[in-house]
């Protein structure tokens, strides 16, 4: 499908995107909750024994909570993060980034070493509607959001101090969402965190040794073994993986092997 996108930035010079499925969103005032410079003070320190980074960002200690409906950051508004208008999706700078473009330098540290904590925190507004979900938006909206992931992955991706993109979503209280609102977030890493990093380890192996990619390898193999397809189409399955280390856990993959998110046809 065809989207539109406009870019704006706000008074505190973050950025903001807001997408169209049918036209350009129009130039709308980029509103913000202040219009002070953000300069997160996040650093990452180096864990010795695990072999891997650790981001530090005591900001977050006083990001919005839980607040009441009047006070939704997300709704569209004057004094909020998104404007009001007709947008379908809206992408902005996290406020309390955990990554910034503008990390500080890191405090001195004798012990372990330490480096800004840079690379990019986005929050992805996925409708104007504060009282609807993931689940409840139309396919329509669901293919904008998969576009929307594919853009926002080729764009970060290709930044210098980018190594990783990772969009999700993470919903209730119980793992620590603090707005009710449907969103969800785009972490761009300075690294490429370690699980994925060992899977990618896994995949690089079982090439080399074989010629065949090994997740569609995987895909295969429950495909023609089919008791744990939840779905399947045209493009893409939807299937619980004979490996799966959750209960719930659920893997959507296309059926043509894809390197990259935008690179995948919807």
């Amino acid at each position: 499908m065809s989207i539109y996108k406009r870019a704006l930035t706000k008074p505190d010079g973050r950025r903001l995107i807001l997408y169209g499925a049918k036209a350009e969103p129009p130039e709308l005032p980029a509103p913000s909750p202040g219009m002070s410079p953000a300069h997160p003070a996040t650093h990452l320190r180096w864990h010795p024994l695990r072999g891997e980074w650790v981001a530090y960002a005591s900001h977050r200690q006083n990001r919005t909570f839980l607040p009441p409906p009047e006070y939704n950051p997300l709704l569209p508004g004057e004094d909020t993060e998104v404007p009001r208008g007709p947008w379908d999706v809206a992408v902005f700078e996290n406020l309390f980034p955990t990554l910034s473009r503008n990390a500080k330098e890191p405090p001195p540290e004798s012990l372990v070493p330490t480096r800004p904590g840079k690379g990019t925190c986005e929050v992805v507004v996925f409708t104007q509607d504060p009282k609807a979900s993931l689940g409840q938006l139309p396919l329509e909206r669901i293919e904008l959001l998969f576009e929307v992931w594919a853009d926002r992955t080729r764009e970060l991706g290709a930044r210098d101090d980018v190594q990783y993109v990772f969009p999700f979503e993470n919903r209730g209280v119980e793992i620590g969402v603090t707005l009710h609102h449907p969103h969800g977030q785009i972490y761009a890493y300075p690294f490429v965190p370690p699980i994925p990093a060992r899977e990618l380890s896994q995949q690089k192996e079982h090439l080399e040794r074989t010629g065949r990619g090994l997740l569609q390898e995987l895909l295969d193999a429950e495909l023609r073994d089919g008791q744990r397809i939840l779905w399947r189409g045209e493009h893409a399955a939807v299937l619980v993986p004979v490996c799966a280390r959750y209960t719930y856990e659920i893997w959507i993959a296309p059926i043509r092997p894809v390197q990259r998110l935008y690179d995948a046809t919807f």
